[in-house]
This record gives C-alpha cells, structure tokens and sequence, in this order.
C-alpha cells in the first residue's frame, strides 16, 4: 500500500523520461509532446541517432538514472540493413538492454502509433519486436478505442489494463493560420470558384495518392469540371519510380496540381486554407495525425472509416466510406460535389472537436500514464 507521503514524493518527483529510438525533431506530434510534457515538470532526453538506434544503455544511465524509457516508432530499429544476420544481433542486442532496463526498474511505455511499419519493411522482424516490447511495457498508449482492441488481437496483449487510451493532441496552435481562401488560392494558382480537394503529406504508397488520381480523373457529374485536386508533398525515400509514375498520372487531367517535395511549416497553412475538403484516401491506417491537421483548420474531411478515423470523425465533419469498397472513395468525393455548400459547416463542427483534443490535456493523460507506472 503506498501511504499519502508516498504518493505526494511520487507527484512531486520531476520524471526523467528517454524517447526511444531517435525520431525526427520536426515530427510535430513529438515537438508538441515534448513541449507540453516540460511544463509537467518532466525532464525529456533524445539521443542522438547513433546512441538511439543500437546501444542506448549508456543513455539511460548518464547522467543521471532514468525513470522511464518511452518508445514511439519501432521500426529505426530494424529497417536500416538489409542483412538478415546484422538484424539479429541487433534485436538481440536492444531486447537484451530492454530486459536489463526491466529488472533495474526503470519503466517501459510503447505508445503504438501503428500496428507494423508503413512500408512493410522486415515484416517478420517487424512483428518479433512489436510481440517483444509488447511483452515488455510496463504500459502501453492507444490513441482511441478502437486501437486499443486492434493492439489486444495484434499483439495478443493479455493484460488490457495496461494499455491506456490518450487521444492524439490537436494542431491548432503549431501552425500559423493567418492567411485568407482568396490568397491562398492565388499563391497556387487556383479558381476562386473551384471546389479544392486536397491531399498534402509525405507521399507512401500505403496512403492510396494512386487509386485518388485514378477515382478523381473518373468523376463525371454536371460540377466536375469545376473541380480540381492539390497533391502536396515529399515522395518518400525519394523514389524516382513513385515520382515519375505520379507526375504521368497527374499529366493526364489538367484538374490536378502536383507541388512537389517537402512542405514546410509555413506553408501548411496556405495549403489547408485553399482547399475546401482535405482527402485521406488511405489503404490501411490505425491513427492518422494528418486528420487531426485538417480538422484543427477547420476543414471538412473524406477518409475510410478504419481506425481511430471513425472515433475522431463523424458524418457531421467528414463523408466517411468503406476501405474495401473500391469505388467508395469515389462515391465520397461525389458526396463532397453535391454538399459542397455544407462543407465550410463540416470544417467549423470539426474545428469544434479537433478544441477537445489540446495538449495540455494530452500532456496530463501521458504524465499519469508515467506515474502510475512509478
């Protein structure tokens, strides 16, 4: 039993918690994560790439012991050699420091972003350490419900307490949000009498930007001509191939722009405030940050209802359709055509839910998540 004392020491104690391996400092979910977990009074450490990715043990310890070791994305662990031998010594190497890190007391937190990798690289080694760590976590972070259950099937979790349900924080103050419709769309170069659909972020081959130019080039409707799609962002891994075959879609119907390579911040906005509905036209998903973007710009939305999509959508916001129905995503963007006088409503209602999710309150669930471990 912990007495009062205990539990006030255990309050008071400033937390030292190691995100684990090494992500990217540009990721916005970390940048808001961390930010708002200082003013917890947790101290954050992230090593860098070479300490994160193998041998962290050194980390953990020094300067001072840590509390708890969070892990975000697993797959840096893993994705990076091609040889079968080296990603065995290396997961023997990390499993066996997550053990020492175990018995010393330090607390292990796997917040599961997603149930393998994106790319589908090393898919046996992928689940090896997904089954590993879950095994390991002292608790376990699910952005909705629905994750929640997908983690207990997926990775045959048998104790469902540990893992804790924290939503994903919204986006409304990481961005500026100053520029008006008209302006945007000149920047790009687009009708102010258009209806824009959007898709913007890193292009992958898992979030269907294919099958999106393929069903919007088929839209025929009395409106169609008035339409036009933005593609906005980064190949990934910078492949010739997906980019060539891209802009030979893209040349086919005069509708569709295509701005290529990363967008920066300050560009998120120009983007977001030009179009009129934001598409996700995803084959597989379990959470989605980019959604949360769309609607913390007051957009309204088109996405499968898979995921944490469904918990975080409604048909108020969004025109939701069936991932393995393979004409819904075009029969949403006709949905979309048809009610596009309902669509600035749609975005404002999803403004509205995208408040509930701030990061100050993020921030808390994380830190109670931390403490309970202790």
């Amino acid at each position: 039993m912990i007495t009062t004392s205990r539990k006030k020491n255990l309050t008071k104690k400033q937390i030292k918690s190691i995100f684990l391996p090494k992500v990217l400092d540009d990721n916005p979910y970390i940048k808001q994560l961390k930010l708002h977990l200082k003013k917890l009074d947790i101290e954050l450490v992230f090593p860098d790439t070479s300490s994160s990715r193998t041998l962290f043990l050194s980390t953990v310890f020094l300067p001072q012991k840590a509390d708890i070791i969070h892990l975000h994305w697993l797959h840096p662990f893993f994705v990076h050699s091609k040889n079968p031998l080296v990603n065995i010594i290396k997961f023997v190497i990390i499993i066996l420091e997550l053990i020492i890190i175990k018995i010393i007391g330090i607390k292990i937190i796997w917040t599961v972003h997603n149930i393998k990798n994106h790319e589908n690289k090393n898919l046996a080694l992928d689940r090896i350490y997904s089954l590993t760590v879950a095994k390991l976590a002292n608790a376990m972070i699910a952005h909705c419900h629905v994750a929640k259950k997908e983690i207990i099937k997926k990775f045959s979790v048998k104790n469902a307490d540990k893992i804790f349900v924290v939503p994903h924080g919204n986006y409304i103050e990481a961005y500026d949000n100053k520029i008006g419709k008209l302006n945007a769309r000149k920047i790009l170069d687009l009708q102010d009498s258009s209806m824009v659909f959007l898709f913007l972020g890193t292009i992958r081959a898992y979030k269907g930007v294919f099958e999106l130019i393929d069903q919007f080039s088929q839209l025929n409707s009395d409106k169609s001509n008035n339409i036009q799609l933005v593609i906005a962002g980064r190949v990934y891994d910078d492949s010739q191939e997906i980019t060539d075959t891209l802009k030979e879609k893209i040349a086919k119907d005069p509708r569709i722009k295509f701005f290529p390579g990363f967008v920066p911040d300050d560009r998120v906005q120009v983007y977001m405030n030009a179009c009129d509905v934001v598409i996700f036209p995803y084959r597989d998903i379990l959470t989605s940050g980019a959604v949360i973007l769309a609607m913390s710009f007051g957009r309204a939305c088109i996405a499968p209802c898979k995921g944490c999509i469904g918990e975080v959508l409604d048909e108020q916001g969004a025109f939701l359709y069936q991932i393995d129905d393979k004409k819904g995503l075009m029969k949403a963007m006709n949905s979309a055509i048809e009610k596009q006088h309902d669509l600035l409503s749609m975005g404002q209602y999803n403004f509205k839910l995208a408040q509930q999710y701030n990061w100050d309150y993020i921030a808390q669930m994380t830190a109670d998540v931390y403490r309970h471990c202790l």
